[in-house]
């Protein structure tokens, strides 16, 4: 059972800054991902590609330094009372939120590995990050491929998330919609 977070008045919502967190990590998947599907469209020596993909890895750098605070802030802040949903559809639920949550991780570090598997280093705003793999292009191929799986695995993980979020919102009408949302009174 999860924790409530009865205790900051919010019994049945998310704390405004993990709701806030919740949306950025959004915001920054929609960037990831829109930029990398964008630049297979653009021929190789173009400035553009190589700004798209500093843009698609900076995105993705930035997902795992928030998915780290989320985790904190979900530790530190509690989440609301768990939904009054039949087993099957908490397991469901649960199941997606946890593979979402692997995705978060997953990807950002896989994408590190890779690019430095295949002998390039990888910035973060300015910074070179350690060196994690030596290039090693025989290890750079699946890291890569486990990269690109989970970023495939997103669109199907976010739909679902979304298609449960919209189900109970308008068929079982429980207020899912409101638990995460940056507006409104606290309840």
């Amino acid at each position: 059972m999860n924790k409530s977070n009865d205790a900051f008045g919010q019994g049945t919502r998310y704390h405004p800054l993990y709701a806030a967190l919740h949306w950025l990590m959004f915001l920054l998947f929609v960037v990831a991902l829109a930029t990398i599907e964008y630049r297979d469209d653009i021929p190789k020596g173009d400035p553009l590609r190589d700004l798209l993909r500093t843009v698609h890895m900076h995105a993705g750098q930035l997902v795992l330094i928030f998915v780290v605070i989320r985790l904190i802030a979900r530790k530190m802040l509690g989440v609301p009372t768990e939904l009054p949903l039949p087993r099957l559809q908490q397991l469901g639920a649960t199941a997606v939120h946890l593979l979402l949550y692997a995705v978060m991780i997953g990807l950002p570090i896989t994408g590190i590995l890779f690019t430095q598997a295949g002998g390039r280093d990888v910035a973060f705003f300015g910074m070179t990050l350690p060196a994690v793999l030596a290039k090693d292009m025989a290890v750079r191929g699946p890291i890569k491929e486990v990269h690109e799986f989970m970023g495939n695995a997103v669109y199907f993980l976010v739909g679902l998330h979304v298609l449960g979020a919209l189900w109970h919102q308008f068929f079982d009408r429980m207020p899912v919609l409101q638990r995460m949302s940056l507006r409104g009174a606290r309840k």
